[in-house]
């Protein structure tokens, strides 16, 4: 009995596969890098009783603006188009009868399967990665530093932090799957790429900001230096996210770079005190501090009522 199912299973299943299908992409949902592509079907259709993970020879491939499909077959993938429009999917495991050869392929394919028992030992799937740049992703970044005040030439240990924002977009379609997606059918959120990125990302704009330190610059002239930190950072993080993720930097955008309340407060202290040492601005200080300290004790003096002035004869 189980050979006679066999048969029938056999010869049933690859008459029910010999549908040409329509794979798309309408749309990637919001923060979706990656996901499986549906099969067009409608309430009129025949095509009922295929296999889930088999694509027929022949069918359709439809692509959308900033979208790339690739075609896996057991784990491999056998082919990836990013050009807009309807392509053809060509393999010769899985012959149609509405395609050339299709009727000599239907003996093929159904001794094969009944081999296994009368299932279909293949495993290929469509999935569609989303080509667009991702905007939007924040980060901030602490780094503490030995920071040496050109002017004064004073060297102290502070902290400074750097938020801005970043986006990025997948260069690489074959590497990004076989990196970061690999044998998975669900959907990939930007989320589950987001902090490795931020993490790396973080770590080169330290060794930029480092480098820039080291040069010797003022606190005051970092924020001038964001440029060339983020063409600095580029450089560093454009190999490795191509090469190993398949993705690349887009650009990157800093907003604020400061150093804590703290280490400003002590920063003005040391231009304070190095300022002392030059006469004329100690001089003019001691004038000033003279000038302010008369103010206050005549302020003082008019609140208790004391008259200070000529008396009247």
């Amino acid at each position: 009995m189980g050979i006679f199912k066999a048969a029938a299973g056999s010869v049933g299943g690859t008459l029910a596969d010999q549908w040409l299908e329509v794979y798309s992409c309408d749309g990637f949902p919001q923060g979706i890098l990656a996901c499986r592509a549906k099969k067009m079907t409608s309430d009129r259709t025949a095509n009922t009783k295929g296999e889930e993970n088999l694509i027929t020879d022949g069918s359709t491939v439809i692509i959308h603006d900033g979208q790339c499909a690739l075609a896996i077959d057991k784990g491999k993938v056998i082919w990836s188009s990013a050009t807009p429009g309807e392509n053809t999917f060509h393999s010769d495991r899985t012959g149609s009868i509405f395609r050339k050869g299709g009727l000599k392929s239907i003996a093929k394919q159904s001794f094969e399967r009944f081999g296994y028992g009368g299932v279909a030992a293949i495993y290929q799937i469509i999935m569609y990665l989303d080509l667009k740049e991702h905007m939007g992703n924040s980060f901030e970044v602490k780094i503490p530093i030995n920071l040496t005040e050109r002017h004064t030439g004073a060297s102290i240990d502070a902290t400074v932090t750097m938020t801005g924002m970043f986006s990025f977009k997948i260069a690489d379609p074959l590497t990004f799957y076989q990196k970061l997606c690999g044998n998975t059918t669900a959907e990939i959120p930007v989320s589950a790429v987001i902090p490795q990125m931020t993490a790396e990302l973080s770590a080169v704009l330290r060794q930029a900001l480092s480098k820039r330190c080291r040069e010797g610059i003022s606190a005051y002239e970092l924020c001038a230096y964001g440029d060339v930190m983020v063409e600095t950072a580029e450089k560093l993080i454009d190999k490795l996210w191509i090469e190993e993720r398949g993705y690349a930097l887009s650009s990157i955008g800093i907003d604020n770079i400061s150093l804590t309340n703290g280490d400003k407060n002590l920063l003005q202290s040391i231009e304070y005190a190095k300022a002392l040492t030059d006469p004329r601005l100690a001089a003019t200080t001691l004038v000033g501090a003279q000038a302010q300290a008369m103010r206050d004790a005549a302020k003082n003096a008019a609140q208790r009522g004391i008259f200070i002035g000529t008396p009247n004869k």
